[in-house]
């Protein structure tokens, strides 16, 4: 697979948005250049079908890598239809990563740091929260 045909794949099933802040293509978030290692074992060879039967569905990667937008979709529809359960695979394993991407978080206007180890900041511990409990006593022997 050439990686001009991942890109046209992936930009296909991911082509961003113009929202404020805009959500980014599928390649611009770097998951085209991320599937090789994405796909591993049987998801590789689940993976390489999907594409292949894509490439055939357009006639060959570069056609499709040619192929307007309506010519595209209309590709992949057809894979979607004829082979439903490893193209949904393929399109799990595509969002899953694209929507871990930290410009993807932050288009969204979502955290990117991790929660752990340093966590997130969390505001002052309100000790008014616990008094009800601590005023009902002790409740065990």
């Amino acid at each position: 697979m050439t990686p001009g045909f991942m890109s046209a794949v992936v930009d296909t099933l991911l082509p961003g948005d113009r929202g404020v802040p805009p959500l980014p293509t599928g390649t611009a978030a770097g998951v085209a250049t991320r599937l090789e290692q994405l796909a591993a074992g049987r998801d590789r060879a689940l993976r390489d079908v999907v594409l292949q039967a894509i490439a055939s569905a357009a006639r060959g990667e570069e056609a499709f890598v040619r192929a307007d937008d309506a010519g595209r979709i209309a590709s992949i529809q057809r894979v979607e239809v004829e082979m439903p359960g490893p193209f949904r695979a393929l399109v799990a394993l595509v969002l899953s990563d694209y929507y871990e991407t930290e410009i993807v978080l932050l288009a969204m206007g979502w955290r990117a740091e991790p929660p752990q180890p340093q966590g997130h900041v969390l505001p002052p511990f309100d000790e008014a929260l616990v008094q009800p409990v601590r005023g009902r006593g002790r409740m065990w022997r």
